[in-house]
């Protein structure tokens, strides 16, 4: 008896589906906007009303923090805090780093304590500083969004402060998160759980993981982002995925704000475990795969294959597999290769597509040194050659008269008298 409820218990375990979420439907998603991309070309996995223009609370820091990297070449360089200054900009409502009056904080600082707990002292000590000018910086970040391609938004303040003037869309948001993934600073301060400003005098922690923690949330899938939440935005949340290779990008905003619940956590986790339980990362190319090989110049090899420098890869259903003559590479670079290339040299990129749609770029390497060929050179610089051979020649010629002066004077000392 007991063995035959064993069997049926098994076969039951065995019959529920692997796929916690068949469908979307079943995720029952709470943002109003939302979309899932790879990082690589933005191609979206899935989106909804993408393209509608909406507020975006805090998430609107990420681009406060793109433009005071792009013109503090120093990030080191200290600022005098004026906290009633600071203060004209924002009301008691938003988050707060903590700044103190007259404080000498960094930019670097002040970009940690922005991103991080979303303080909206930093980002407004920010744009007060950065061009002295206020308004100055605002015109800036909204040249800084069309610059990126983000033609669906308008900044009108560096916080993410409700305003009419104020909004994006899913995928613009996407767009300006893929381009601060490429900035290793804003990357890793998005994922810090906690941060001490130089001096030790403030210490702050990451919204987004602290009240994952505090409503037991589960975030594995998520490496960092930014969070966000007004009245007119409700919930936000703009993160990237674990990944390192191919990291996806989740964008969800217009979340209900909802009494217990934080719904954008919610919503970016469950849209990350459906890519996971639907879609696997398959490489277009591999790393260290041969791209194509190079001419060289004065080498004792006509040519050399240079190769990828890492994996470049397209999400995939998980049933689908890579049509190898869909795949097209297209190089820029070095043309001609010559011995001054070293093992281990960037020389070109290589532009992949597949089925006629672009998917990223990844470096090509040299992967040996450019043998050198005396031979291949003395037939292209003849002229040289011959005067080089006539220099010999002429020092051959000295050489041997004042040997033959040498030995004519040491003969005839035997005659002397």
């Amino acid at each position: 008896m007991r063995k035959r409820i064993l069997l049926i218990l098994m076969f039951f375990i065995l019959c529920i589906p692997k796929n916690i979420f068949a469908t979307f439907e079943d995720l029952n998603i709470n943002a109003k906007y939302y979309g899932v991309y790879m990082s690589n070309n933005l191609d979206a996995l899935y989106e909804s009303n993408s393209d509608q223009k909406v507020p975006i609370a805090s998430i609107t820091k990420i681009m406060t923090a793109i433009v005071c990297i792009d013109n503090i070449q120093d990030l080191s360089q200290t600022v005098k805090v004026n906290l009633a200054e600071v203060q004209k900009y924002y009301n008691d409502e938003y988050s707060v780093a903590g700044l103190r009056d007259s404080q000498e904080i960094s930019y670097y600082d002040l970009i940690a304590t922005m991103l991080i707990p979303s303080g909206a002292d930093s980002a407004a000590c920010i744009a007060i500083n950065v061009f002295g000018d206020y308004s100055k910086f605002i015109e800036a970040m909204n040249e800084k969004a069309k610059e990126i391609g983000m033609n669906s938004t308008s900044f009108a303040n560096p916080i993410g402060a409700d305003d009419p003037n104020n909004y994006s869309t899913v995928y613009d948001v996407a767009l300006m998160m893929k381009y601060a993934l490429d900035n290793d600073i804003i990357k890793d301060l998005m994922s810090r759980y906690k941060y001490t400003i130089k001096g030790g005098s403030i210490t702050v922690h990451n919204a987004l993981f602290v009240l994952a923690n505090l409503y037991g949330l589960d975030v594995s899938k998520i490496a960092g982002g930014k969070t966000g939440m007004t009245g007119d935005a409700g919930y936000c949340l703009a993160t990237y995925s674990n990944n390192e290779e191919n990291p996806l990008i989740c964008i969800v905003l217009g979340c209900d704000i909802i009494s217990g619940r934080l719904p954008h956590i919610e919503d970016s986790q469950n849209l990350y475990n459906y890519v996971d339980e639907n879609y696997v990362l398959k490489n277009i190319i591999q790393k260290g795969e041969k791209i194509i090989a190079l001419p060289t110049y004065h080498s004792t090899k006509s040519s050399i294959q240079v190769s990828a420098s890492n994996n470049i890869g397209i999400y995939m259903n998980k049933d689908e597999n890579i049509e190898e003559d869909k795949i097209t590479i297209e190089y820029s670079g070095i043309d001609i290769l010559s011995s001054d290339n070293k093992k281990g040299d960037i020389v070109g990129k290589a532009h992949i597509s597949y089925k006629d749609k672009y998917i990223g770029c990844v470096d090509i390497v040299l992967e040996e040194d450019v043998p050198f060929s005396i031979l291949s050179w003395s037939k292209d610089n003849l002229q040289y050659v011959l005067i080089i051979e006539i220099s010999l020649m002429g020092i051959i010629i000295i050489i041997y008269r004042k040997y033959r002066s040498n030995v004519n004077k040491k003969k005839l000392g035997y005659f002397k008298i």
